[in-house]
């Protein structure tokens, strides 16, 4: 059998490119963390939606949406395959395997040393939940589904707009017109204690597990 063998798709190029994505985090989290004013989301949701709409209608409709995914993913992989493919002869030998796992070893321990465990430990839930999320999204769009696109089947880039400075205002709790990485934190403790709120009311709402089910009114 010969060494080299060409990765079309399957899961270790999925699980090397998700590991060297998870080292280019930092500098996409810098970016994230950084301040936003009101100017700069209309400008990000205005080039989105240009990149979206494919046909320039003035329209994003789902189609358009998984259509883009659908291309994000493509280049996602092949990026994933150029950084395996060190020698660039559009194969993968075992050797170059071996040593993308090496060099992706040596980028976590610095990582690591960088950010200490604690970090470390916080991203590694981060992405977690990334990816949890994602997994419940996928086939819906990302989690957008019909309620981002409405009765209509589309979503003008108007409306974009409207419902990103909703979550803006939402997020600026000051209201100076900037949210910052602090404003950003303190939303995400916001949700969470709204959620561990709801889960608890619902286990106080479920009935016992070894009591008696409620009786039906005769």
């Amino acid at each position: 059998m010969s060494k080299t063998f060409v990765l079309l798709a399957g899961a270790a190029l999925v699980a090397l490119g998700s590991a060297a994505s998870a080292q280019e985090a930092p500098g996409q989290r810098g970016q994230r963390n950084a301040d936003v004013t009101r100017a700069q989301v209309v400008e990000r949701v205005t080039q989105r939606f240009q990149r979206l709409d494919a046909d320039r209608d003035g329209r994003v409709t789902p189609e358009e949406m998984r259509q883009a995914r659908a291309a994000l993913r493509e280049r996602m992989q092949q990026r994933r395959f150029d950084r395996l493919d060190l020698n660039h002869d559009g194969s993968i030998t075992r050797e170059e395997m071996a040593q993308a796992h090496a060099q992706m070893r040596e980028r976590r321990e610095a990582a690591r040393a960088r950010r200490g465990a604690a970090a470390e430990g916080a991203h590694r839930r981060g992405h977690h939940r990334f990816a949890m999320r994602h997994h419940r999204g996928h086939g819906r769009m990302g989690g957008f589904g019909q309620r981002m696109f409405g009765e209509q089947g589309y979503v003008t880039l108007e409306q974009m707009r409207e419902r990103a400075l909703q979550r803006f205002d939402r997020l600026d709790a000051n209201r100076d017109g900037t949210v910052t990485a602090e404003e950003r934190r303190q939303a995400r403790a916001q949700m969470r204690e709204r959620m561990r709120q709801r889960r608890a009311r619902a286990q106080q709402q479920q009935p016992s597990q070894h009591g008696e089910a409620p009786q039906r009114s005769q």
